[in-house]
């Protein structure tokens, strides 16, 4: 009861953050191209500097289990000078009291270890610029090929990370830093706690060096990024984008991707070697996109894993490459959306999982989902995912609802 009333206090006290911060302005239902610019993902817009935060209610229904909670960010900004800045936000998810009194029956993406409510200090960084340098300390969102903020459910992933950037010119920046813990729904372990890299990977104990170069031009952007995670993983990630207008009511992208993940050191997870590619390619004529993606992997390992949604081209709300279980995995996606209206998306996408050896790995993933952006101040997401194993398991059924509410 005592966390109860300081939640509800928290978020009627500190107005909310900017969307711009806390999640995606668009619903990240799977990894479609998208720009994952060092120089982007830390570019905080000026509303970030005041105090602000965001209230949220979800509800989650899978096979046997469902559970409802509220969330929120609450937190301040302030800018010193044009050179100094700092950002402290409190994030929380609450189990109001509708859910089962049995665990085994709580949806636990929703909540900590125990299917219980959190609150946790999620942001508490310092932000240094001069000239064309930047500089980020401390408790941050982050968003990046292997980790990300992957903004699902009632909070985003956030990270402990020192990170330094440097915009060379208009097109191009590179950095480099170190992510020391990370929290949230998926750091594989408790999500009310930050928890070392190593150890949200399935590891042991270990943060990862960072860095990335980024090239932008009108049509197109290129990115490299490099990960190093002592006694863990070594990877490697590349990405080109390109993007073209034919017509007023017609245009198109295509995107490549190349993914390199290898053991080192004690190799505390494990053997590991992966090699994976990727090919994306979408049209849009008037208000409807058909999206297709392929990814491979051709390592003797499955492809890389990742904090966060991950990189790969085929993501669904559940599956991706790297959940395959066997040798040279690939993937398959078409998606079907169409833009109702400015405020409205709906969608359809399905992909198909498996491993060489079909016995292996067989699945198949189907997503429906509605985005409905209302103006300014609420979104809402709903989406619907089952999973089918063609090998004969148990079939999975997932509905998903979140509501945002910011001002």
């Amino acid at each position: 009861m005592r966390f109860s009333y300081l939640f509800y206090a928290l978020l009627m006290v500190v107005l909310p953050a900017s969307a711009n911060h806390i999640g995606h302005e668009t619903p990240d239902h799977f990894n479609l191209p998208v720009n994952n610019s060092a120089s982007e993902a830390k570019d905080h817009h000026a509303d970030y500097f005041r105090c602000g935060g965001y209230i949220r209610a979800g509800y989650i229904q899978t096979n046997s289990q469902s559970a409802s909670a509220l969330g929120g960010e609450s937190g301040c900004g302030y800018k010193l000078n044009q050179y100094v800045a700092a950002h402290l936000g409190l994030f929380a998810s609450w189990d109001f009291g509708v859910n089962s009194d049995n665990d085994n029956n709580i949806q636990a993406d929703l909540f900590n270890q125990e299917s219980d409510s959190y609150l946790i200090v999620g942001e508490a960084v310092l932000t240094l610029n001069y000239a064309d340098f930047e500089v980020f300390l401390g408790r941050q969102q982050l968003d990046s090929p292997h980790m990300d903020a992957d903004d699902l459910r009632m909070i985003p992933n956030l990270f402990e990370a020192y990170l330094f950037n440097y915009h060379y010119s208009d097109e191009l920046s590179l950095g480099s830093g170190f992510v020391r813990e990370a929290s949230g729904w998926e750091n594989g372990g408790n999500a009310s706690q930050f928890l070392s890299i190593g150890k949200g990977l399935g590891g042991t104990t270990s943060g990862a060096w960072i860095s990335w170069m980024n090239y932008q031009q009108e049509a197109y952007t290129s990115d490299v990024w490099f990960y190093y995670i002592p006694d863990h993983l070594t990877i490697f990630y590349t990405e080109f984008d390109f993007s073209q207008v034919l017509f007023d009511t017609v245009s198109y992208g295509l995107a490549l991707q190349y993914d390199w993940g290898e053991d080192v050191g004690s190799a505390d997870m494990g053997e590991f070697s992966a090699h994976t590619l990727g090919v994306t390619f979408s049209v849009s004529w008037l208000d409807i996109t058909l999206t297709s993606a392929y990814n491979k992997n051709f390592g003797e390992t499955g492809a890389t894993i990742s904090l966060g949604a991950g990189p790969f081209f085929t993501s669904l709300e559940e599956l991706t490459l790297d959940a395959v279980e066997g040798e040279d995995a690939q993937s398959i996606l078409l998606n079907l959306e169409y833009q109702m209206a400015e405020e409205v998306v709906a969608g359809i996408a399905v992909a198909e999982y498996t491993a060489a050896d079909k016995k292996d790995f067989n699945q198949e993933e189907l997503n429906v989902y509605i985005y409905y952006n209302w103006p300014e101040k609420f979104t809402t997401e709903l989406i619907y995912a089952a999973i089918n194993d063609k090998n004969g398991g148990e079939a999975f059924h997932q509905f998903r609802a979140i509501l945002t509410y910011r001002y």
